[in-house]
């Protein structure tokens, strides 16, 4: 999900697992991982916050430090073979330079005296060791992966070999960057069943993948702002994902995840912590009414096709749910209904939605206008429904079960009261909203949420900010979609999996935790995308991770990581590097792990990140690029040939795990009954030129 306000990206994973200092900068929902060079500072945009730092991978000896205090312009000591973790309270919005002391194991913290340029970062790529590959044929030994005489092709250069003395000999594609990917010529002809710990989910930010109807780009009166776009809709529909589906059925996508698609808030809030611009809820997670398909992304008739056509190309559709948060109050919807807590200036237009910001003033000024302090407050959601700093509601707490994040208001999942919808969502036109006698907040809530598996026969949900809300409600929620899903079968005359739970609880890793008691069939594994800087560098990297993947797979049955190299609340891996040939390598990694993946849209033609002003992660949102230079061409081209393989073999995904020794390079074999497949890398490569074609 996305905040209105400053966030900075990616979690912090085992500090043995980085190879080089390696410096973290948090907030309480999201950080960003940075690089330590004793070279040169690292000069970070800081607004005004509480942050953590965390910094890992010092080696050498030193003195471990417990508590510490941060204090600018003096050096700070850092832990050996162990996490440094510091509390930093940032007083005003500037750049602050990082330097850090190899020697002393010191870190220096001290504000710019100037603003950094706009110029982008750009990571210095990971030193790792590595094989190198010089050209010509190699030897892949298979162990007892297949028997003699088994003829097999690799799918990257379509090369043809017979197994002898349990080896074969054969020259890499050109462009697979080393990567040899062997299937038996002679594959069954039955298709292999759908298993999702082999699932390739392809996550599609609807509103900017593909606008296919230009007529809805500005429902409820939302505007353009002119400038960079940063927060405005910019018209992608789901008549844009429909015209797609061939494309995304290329990738060897076997489920689509959707962003949100429920009505929006109608207005905009400041976005970033300068208010720099307006910030529309284009991403879906600021939702209005639970019950409608928000105009801007089309209506039920698109959302019915665009589920039929997905099923009659083998793709599954999964509904993002949120239910720990409503949007905010937009002037928009305080207007349109009826909430009387604003006092408009005489010079506000007509339509509260065209205000802009005058001269002096920023997208936050707004607020200047509007009465947190009045009781007609109580007109809006209620103090019955949600926590929020306003007059007669509950205060928010500070657990992670009733904080409001980011301001936004936090509904009472836990409350057994029975409450009443408020008049202006009863009375939203065309709304599905119903008065119940006896429903309690989560009632309403999974009712509102399982109607679309019902009606449409959705096939499963991405759970946002899963551990903001009791497990009990995830569990009533999993079974009435699976009667939901049941139902629409029924109706329809279908069959097939059950109802299928995908949770994000954000910094987990690959592990089980109770959380998959609580009805998730999976989690997001945020312990990926880290990895992938190694893994890009040189798939053997990969070798710990993969094994160690496969083996909590096979201990817990239950168990499947969702992995993933860039999403919208992290970062796009190609900004890291901006590198054509990491890109290749990551999805090499990606594609080829064990359990379940998750492709975020643009990741295999390299999507560049967009303006983003001072919030980093409305850059990770840019436009799809339809219009592919020979570099993307070329990369899309990868993506497929190995998406396609990992659908093929459930194998990959689903399998037993078996590293086989190499005299050069790495290897493994993935097994699945009668599924087996042999994955090896003969080593980076030193020359394009030397690979076959």
């Amino acid at each position: 999900m996305k905040f209105n306000k400053i966030s900075l990206v990616l979690l912090l994973a085992s500090p043995s697992l980085f190879a080089s200092p390696n410096l973290t900068i948090s907030t309480s929902t999201n950080s960003r991982d940075f690089p330590l060079s004793s070279e040169s500072p690292l000069v970070v945009p800081l607004t005004k916050a509480s942050y953590t730092l965390k910094v890992t991978g010092i080696e050498g000896n030193c003195i471990a430090q417990t508590e510490q205090k941060v204090k600018f312009n003096q050096p700070l000591s850092l832990n050996c073979a162990s996490m440094t973790e510091l509390p930093i309270k940032i007083r005003f919005n500037g750049d602050y330079a990082f330097t850090f002391d190899a020697d002393n194991k010191t870190l220096l913290i001290k504000r710019q005296p100037k603003k950094s340029t706009k110029k982008a970062f750009k990571r210095p790529l990971p030193q790792v060791q590595c094989d190198s590959y010089d050209g010509g044929e190699v030897t892949v030994h298979l162990a007892d992966t297949y028997k003699d005489g088994t003829q097999l092709k690799d799918k990257l250069s379509g090369q043809v070999v017979t197994v002898t003395k349990q080896q074969v000999i054969l020259t890499p594609a050109v462009n697979s960057g080393g990567l040899i990917l062997l299937e038996p010529l002679h594959k069954p002809v039955k298709e292999a069943e759908f298993n999702w710990r082999n699932a390739n989910i392809y996550f599609v930010m609807i509103d900017r993948f593909n606008n296919a109807d230009t007529s809805n780009d500005n429902s409820y009166g939302r505007r353009k702002d002119g400038k960079d776009e940063i927060g405005t809709f910019h018209g992608g529909d789901l008549k844009g994902v429909i015209e797609k589906l061939d494309y995304i059925k290329s990738l060897g996508t076997n489920a689509i995840w959707l962003s949100p698609i429920v009505e929006q808030v109608q207005g905009f809030v400041g976005g970033g912590n300068a208010g720099s611009f307006p910030f529309y809820s284009y991403h879906g997670y600021w939702a209005r009414d639970f019950t409608k398909i928000d105009n801007n992304f089309g209506n039920e008739d698109d959302l019915k096709r665009l589920v039929e056509e997905a099923h009659k190309r083998g793709i599954k559709v999964l509904l993002d749910v949120v239910i720990n948060h409503s949007g905010y109050a937009t002037l928009a919807d305080l207007q349109g209904d009826d909430i009387p807590v604003v006092n408009p200036s005489s010079d506000w237009p007509a339509q509260w939605s065209d205000w802009q910001p005058s001269t002096g003033q920023s997208w936050h000024s707004f607020n200047d206008n509007i009465d947190y302090n009045n009781v007609e407050w109580s007109r809006w959601w209620g103090g019955d429904w949600v926590r929020t700093g306003l007059p007669n509601y509950p205060k928010p707490g500070t657990n992670d079960r009733t904080l409001s994040l980011a301001g936004l208001p936090d509904f009472i999942t836990e409350s057994s009261k029975s409450v009443t919808p408020p008049e202006w969502l009863l009375n939203n036109p065309g709304t599905r909203v119903i008065s119940r006698d006896n429903y309690t907040v989560a009632d309403y809530l999974i009712e509102w949420q399982t109607d679309w598996v019902r009606r449409f026969g959705i096939d499963g949900y991405r759970v946002d900010t899963v551990k903001h809300v009791s497990g009990d409600v995830w569990t009533r929620l999993k079974q009435a979609a699976t009667t939901s899903l049941d139902d629409w079968r029924e109706e329809n005359g279908k069959t097939g999996q059950p109802f299928w739970m995908m949770g994000e609880v954000w910094g987990h890793s690959a592990y089980r935790s109770p959380y998959y008691d609580d009805g998730f069939d999976a989690l997001i594994n945020f312990d990926m995308q880290k990895k992938m800087d190694q893994g890009a560098s040189c798939f053997s990297q990969m070798a710990d991770t993969y094994q160690s993947y496969a083996d909590t797979l096979k201990q817990e049955p239950d168990f499947n990581p969702v992995s993933y190299m860039s999403s919208h609340d992290t970062e796009l891996f190609f900004g890291r590097f901006k590198s054509f040939e990491m890109q290749r390598n990551a999805a090499s990694a990606l594609l080829l792990s064990p359990g379940a993946i998750q492709v975020y849209y643009g990741d295999e033609v390299a999507r560049n990140i967009g303006p983003y002003g001072d919030d980093f992660h409305q850059g990770t949102r840019s436009d799809m690029n339809w219009s592919l230079d020979a570099n993307r061409q070329q990369l899309l081209k990868h993506w497929q040939i190995l998406g396609q393989f990992r659908q093929e073999h459930p194998a990959i995904g689903a399998g037993e795990h078996h590293e086989i020794k190499q005299q050069k390079g790495y290897a493994f074999s993935r097994t699945l009954g009668a599924d087996r497949v042999v994955v090896a890398f003969a080593g980076n490569v030193t020359s394009a030129d030397n690979t076959s074609k």
